[in-house]
């Protein structure tokens, strides 16, 4: 069985990859596996090395020669099955919620999600300026209606405070006390639903839930909170980071995605029963949408068993962050850890100098981070090895890259939230 964070390349469009070039003939061709070469991918969100798994694997293949793809058609007209129904109880279980609806992607869990919930002139949505861009352009979509209005000060080069007017309000990073400040300034009777990450995807570091959760307590609006990157890695038994810091009970939506610790594809959103009846028929992406494959839903099934049952995977991925950490003396809060270096130059190069050593580490630039802080940004997986975060720490250190600390990111190791994160997963 492949491993899920290896690739294999024909030498000569590795070459060309590294140079900059286009591929040569060769890479429409057919190579024997002994003329190709290995690439180890600290690229990839398969946090817990299941895209490949056995039982994964098999589930798919089984379902597909049993059943094909499974009923091509949305899932309210035709394409709704007993696998996706069992799929959506699972994750409810996990999240410890009513109910769930599977979306097609995450992406189109929170555009339709945000837009259904918010789409009314009398909801504002409070949403942090490093939200993943289907938050921003959720957020966006259920506010187009409203001029637009900028409460974020930061000059985050996110995009995320460009539209919405007064219902669309950005506040700074994980600032509650800006985040307070833009509720009290509300006006009176306006619903309210603020939205989160819970792990973010370029710096790694976690939102504040429990402080959120405290804030709920006071301006009692609607939690939702993204768990894309913190579903099956963080918590006791994978629910997330709002599991793991104690408070999954205040989050009104889990949003989360099968398509990075899960090794699948698709997008869910766990929540009650009157929530989940109103995104059923309010929520366009989900009713307009073919329904995911079945081959696809019966592997998601199957990764969440292994995950429940192979919590090893848990320990080793985090043991594998701690180790980078390390290594490289970074303040490595997830198993996202940002290498920053500054310049682009500086950062491609070394992207570059990593693939010719047969290691895929991606270089990230802005618009998707702030000028300055060019990266390379790893994903560590528990499919990956001791040795491999070694080997990519030792040519990191030879290189004489000097990797800059980003102050929220110390702040945070500080804290100790991240640490609470990781308590429950790294037991033995």
């Amino acid at each position: 069985m492949a491993s899920s964070s290896q690739a294999f390349l024909h030498p000569d469009d590795l070459a060309a990859w590294v140079a900059g070039r286009e591929a040569p003939a060769s890479y429409h061709q057919t190579s024997t596996p002994t003329a190709l070469s290995p690439l180890k991918l600290f690229s990839l969100n398969d946090y817990l090395g299941l895209a490949s798994h056995p039982d994964v694997c098999s589930a798919a293949s089984q379902v597909v020669l049993q059943y094909g793809m499974g009923p091509r058609s949305s899932a309210l007209v035709g394409g709704y099955t007993s696998y996706h129904r069992e799929l959506e109880q699972g994750l409810a279980g996990l999240k410890g919620t009513e109910e769930c609806l599977l979306f097609p992607t995450g992406f189109a869990a929170n555009m339709g999600t945000l837009a259904a919930l918010a789409g009314s002139e009398d909801v504002a949505i409070y949403s942090d300026e490093l939200n993943h861009a289907s938050i921003i352009d959720g957020a966006r979509l259920a506010t187009r209606n409203t001029p637009p209005s900028v409460s974020s000060s930061s000059g985050s080069s996110s995009g995320n405070s460009s539209s919405g007017g007064n219902r669309l309000h950005i506040y700074r990073h994980n600032d509650l006390a800006h985040l307070e400040q833009l509720l009290r300034a509300a006006p009176p009777r306006q619903r309210r639903l603020v939205v989160t990450d819970s792990l973010f995807s370029m710096d790694g570091d976690f939102a504040d839930l429990p402080g959120l959760a405290a804030l709920k307590a006071r301006h009692d609006f609607l939690l939702m909170v993204d768990e894309a990157h913190a579903t099956l890695v963080c918590g006791e038994h994978g629910g997330g980071a709002a599991e793991a810091m104690g408070v999954a009970h205040h989050v009104d939506v889990h949003v989360g995605t099968l398509s990075k610790a899960f090794g699948a594809l698709g997008g869910f959103v766990a929540t009650s029963r009157a929530i989940k009846a109103y995104l059923l028929n309010r929520s366009r992406p989900f009713v307009y949408s073919t329904s995911l494959p079945l081959p696809v839903v019966a592997a998601a099934s199957a990764a969440l068993h292994v995950s429940q049952r192979e919590s090893w995977r848990r320990r080793h991925v985090w043991a594998l962050t701690t180790e980078l950490s390390a290594r490289l003396r970074v303040p490595a809060l997830s198993p996202v850890i940002p290498l920053v270096i500054g310049s682009e130059e500086a950062t491609l190069q070394l992207s570059s100098r990593l693939l010719a050593a047969g290691l895929h580490v991606p270089a990230i630039r802005p618009p998707t981070v702030p000028a300055g802080t060019c990266r390379l940004r790893v994903s560590l997986s528990s499919a990956l090895s001791h040795g491999d975060v070694a080997q990519l720490a030792d040519l990191v250190l030879a290189s004489g890259a000097t990797l800059q600390h980003l102050p929220h990111l110390v702040a945070q190791k500080r804290s100790g939230v991240a640490e609470c994160c990781r308590a429950d997963t790294s037991r033995p």
